[in-house]
C-alpha cells in the first residue's frame, strides 16, 4: 500500500502522465491519481478534457465536446455501506430521477451499473477498501454510444484504488 501511496502523491503532482498499459483502442491514455483516497484511473486525452481538481481533493471531471462528461471522486466509507448497499442505493436515485438502470452487478469490493437517463447512457461503477470507495460515472449521447462503451470497458479496468483492486 505504500508504494501505492507514493505513486498516487507522485501522480497527484502531475496528475496527467501516460498509461504505460498495451492500449487495445486507439487513444492518447493518460491516468488521473487521487491522492486523498489513493486511486488511479485511466482516460482518453484525445477525447476527455480534464477540468481542475474539486476544491476539496474528492476527485474531477472530464468533458468531451460531444457533451460526455466523466466524474470521478473518492468518499469515505463512513456509514460502513457494502458495495451491495451502494448499488441499490445508486439504482433507487436513479429511478428516483427517472432513469433506467439495465445492468447492475456487485462483488464484496466493487459494484457497477449501467442504464439511461434523459437520453443518455451512463456507465458507473465503484471500487471499496472498506475504509473508501473510489467511484467513476461516464455519461454520454446514446448516438455515441459506438465511441463510448469501449471506452467505458477501458476505464472500468484501469480504475484502481488503495489496495490494487
Amino acid at each position: 500500500m505504500r508504494m501505492l501511496h507514493l505513486a498516487l502523491l507522485a501522480a497527484a503532482a502531475a496528475p496527467i502522465s501516460t498509461v504505460s498499459a498495451a492500449a487495445p483502442l486507439q487513444h492518447d491514455w493518460k491516468t488521473y491519481g487521487n491522492a486523498r483516497f489513493e486511486f488511479l484511473i485511466c482516460f482518453p486525452a484525445d477525447l476527455l478534457t480534464p477540468q481542475p481538481e474539486a476544491d476539496n481533493g474528492d476527485g474531477r471531471v472530464f468533458v468531451a465536446a460531444d457533451g460526455t462528461r466523466l466524474e470521478v471522486w473518492g468518499t469515505f466509507n463512513a456509514q460502513n455501506l457494502t458495495p451491495a448497499q451502494v448499488l441499490a442505493q445508486e439504482t433507487a436515485r436513479i429511478a428516483g430521477e427517472h432513469g433506467t438502470v439495465t445492468y447492475k452487478a456487485s462483488k464484496p469490493d466493487w459494484y457497477a451499473l449501467s442504464g439511461t437517463k434523459d437520453g443518455k447512457v451512463f456507465y458507473q461503477r465503484g471500487l471499496s477498501d472498506t475504509v473508501r470507495f473510489a467511484s467513476f460515472r461516464l455519461v454520454y449521447p446514446k448516438a455515441a454510444a459506438a465511441t463510448w462503451n469501449p471506452v467505458a470497458a477501458r476505464i472500468s479496468a484501469c480504475l484502481k484504488g488503495a489496495e490494487g483492486t
